[in-house]
């Protein structure tokens, strides 16, 4: 009999502990954004422009190009979805 209590108190134990180890999986998991699959897409710049630099924060892509005639161009790009949020004209004071 005693061995039976003690099964049956063991056995419950494994159960409680495998709901919690359950519950965490769940929270965690939850807790998780899923990875956002891109989108493809294509960007055109101008011709004679070339890249100099990219940096990626915040869902955003910038690409720095160095244009043909000397000045710059920031194009904006959402990470998500691939396509062009933005565009700002670098231009040297005269």
């Amino acid at each position: 009999m005693r061995a039976l209590k003690a099964l049956v108190i063991g056995m419950g134990v494994l159960i409680v502990a495998g709901l919690v180890v359950l519950a965490y999986a769940i929270v965690d998991k939850a807790g998780k954004p899923e990875a956002a699959s891109v989108a493809q897409s294509s960007i055109f710049i101008p011709k004679g422009a070339e890249i100099a630099e990219t940096a990626l924060g915040e869902g955003r892509i910038a690409l720095r190009l160095t244009l043909a005639d000397g000045s710059g161009r920031l194009i904006l790009i959402d990470a998500a979805t691939g396509r062009v949020t933005g565009t700002i004209e670098l231009k040297r004071q005269p």
